[in-house]
């Protein structure tokens, strides 16, 4: 989440000078990120700098695996982006948005792999896996 600082007041004791510092964007994150926009979508957002401020917003177990394997979408209030998450190395992953527009895979760090973004501020967006098991998806969000 983000927050502002308005304004930082320093005065001497003798109240004599003052000295008022300009506004200062708290995150990092929103002065480091690689894409803004639609420019986000089909990028890396490990790479992008877009995981930094993302949350889960809806996530499914894998049937079969007791709640131990999952699936989640991803959202990025500072590129404005979803993507697919999963807790386990896999390419069977892709985020789709409720156009039919998709994301596919993007990369894994060896246990946890997960989808390239879909800048999608309004549209809805899902996540999906599939395996021997079946298809495991969430809710659009």
């Amino acid at each position: 989440m983000k927050s502002k600082i308005s304004g930082i007041v320093l005065a001497t004791l003798a109240g004599a000078a003052l000295f008022v510092a300009p506004s200062v964007e708290a995150s990092a994150s929103t002065q480091s990120v690689g894409c803004y926009g639609d420019y986000c979508s089909g990028q890396d957002p490990m790479a992008m700098n877009c995981a930094a401020d993302a949350y889960t917003v809806a996530s499914a177990g894998v049937y079969g695996t007791y709640g131990q394997q999952y699936v989640e979408i991803r959202w990025s209030p500072t590129c404005k982006t979803n993507w697919a998450r999963a807790n386990f190395p896999t390419g069977n992953i892709k985020a789709v948005q409720e156009t039919g527009y998709t994301a596919g895979y993007g990369d894994s760090n060896g246990s946890v792999s997960w989808s390239r973004m879909i800048y999608s501020p309004v549209l809805r967006v899902k996540a999906v896996i599939w395996g021997a098991w079946g298809v495991t998806e969430t809710a659009y969000v």
